[in-house]
């Protein structure tokens, strides 16, 4: 079946992939409202194959783009099932250090530490003499054009604070992405840059949680709340767990139950944020790390995709991915959101 998937690549060597065991099970598919139920059908169903007897070292949980672990993260917190992420937890990734650095710096001016952070976030040429001279009121003995870059600076956290008295925190958030000068660099960065840019569009979703509280409130939850979460992520990380990781990250790697995600038209396969559409070239990649997903498994594929994916705090309706149409649907087992099974059609039709 996977030999199926990979033959409409063009730009290949031809190979075939086999397998000594016998007949295995049908792939499932989970079709989800949103993210957030995508992500409590996985961590459900996981929790079920563990207490059926499923070594909790052997399900792996695969997604597309960095971006997607933040709900699968959260889901697996509140069933209290251990997880590893393989890669960067959510809030331990730099680029969502930044953006909190800018709001607590904007609460907090004697907050040295997120000062520092987010002065050069991105760089502004200010090093650490510089900043000595800042933190220690002496910035009368730095140059003009240096002072000027501190002035504006300051004025950025005065935005951001009038910002959070007068805003909903999905809005301050967007606020800092675009006048710290950090949208700019990482749009037209590398690749890298751009995952990194996803990233921060997803802490604009998570904040969207706080935007029916009273403007400074909702701020105040959603830092204290992002806290709850890095001090999770900060604990030793268990070495029994649930397997998270981008389907990069999988190559070399087999498990028995394995969880492919995100299978939405523009995420797998994937569209980078600066680009209009995929090219030929970037189809077949997407094509090739499909193929690469479904052969992690030894037992069990489930392939997940949500109707509805909230992007940089908007709502976005989405298409199924054509790599699911790409399976015959004879091998295909739709199922209900308790892992049972059931005949549904429709997205063949």
């Amino acid at each position: 079946m996977a030999n199926r998937i990979i033959e409409k690549n063009k730009m290949r060597v031809p190979k075939n992939l086999f397998t000594k065991n016998g007949d295995g099970e049908k792939i499932g598919l989970y079709a989800s409202y949103d993210e957030t139920e995508e992500a409590s059908f996985v961590a459900g169903t996981t929790e079920d194959l563990i207490k059926r007897g499923a070594d909790i070292n052997s399900i792996a949980i695969l997604y597309r783009a960095n971006f997607q672990s933040r709900a699968l993260e959260e889901a697996f917190l509140s069933r209290n099932i251990s997880y590893q992420v393989l890669g960067t937890r959510f809030f331990e990734r730099r680029e969502i250090k930044d953006v909190l650095a800018y709001i607590k710096a904007s609460l907090e001016p004697a907050n040295t530490a997120e000062f520092k952070r987010a002065i050069n976030s991105p760089a502004r040429g200010i090093g650490k003499v510089t900043l000595l001279k800042i933190l220690t009121n002496q910035e009368e003995k730095l140059p003009e054009k240096t002072k000027e870059k501190i002035t504006e600076f300051r004025n950025i956290l005065s935005t951001i604070k009038n910002s959070i008295a007068s805003e909903k925190p999905s809005e301050v958030v967007k606020l800092i992405i675009k006048i710290s000068g950090m949208e700019n660099i990482l749009r037209n960065g590398t690749d890298e840059d751009k995952e990194r840019l996803e990233n921060i569009r997803e802490l604009v979703t998570l904040a969207t949680r706080y935007d029916e509280f009273p403007k400074p409130e909702g701020m105040e939850k959603f830092l204290t709340d992002s806290a709850l979460q890095t001090d999770q992520d900060e604990l030793d990380t268990p070495k029994n767990g649930v397997k998270l990781m981008t389907v990069h990250a999988s190559k070399g790697l087999e498990f028995e139950h394995v969880f492919i995600t995100g299978l939405e038209d523009g995420l797998f396969p994937h569209k980078k944020i600066s680009d209009d559409e995929i090219t030929q070239e970037g189809e077949e990649e997407e094509r090739r790390l499909f193929y690469v997903a479904l052969t992690r498994a030894k037992k069990r594929v489930i392939l997940t995709y949500a109707g509805v994916r909230t992007i940089f705090g908007s709502r976005q309706v989405g298409l199924p991915s054509e790599f699911i149409t790409d399976i015959d649907e004879e091998f295909v087992e739709p199922l209900d959101y308790k892992g049972e099974r059931y005949p549904i059609k429709t997205i063949y039709l």
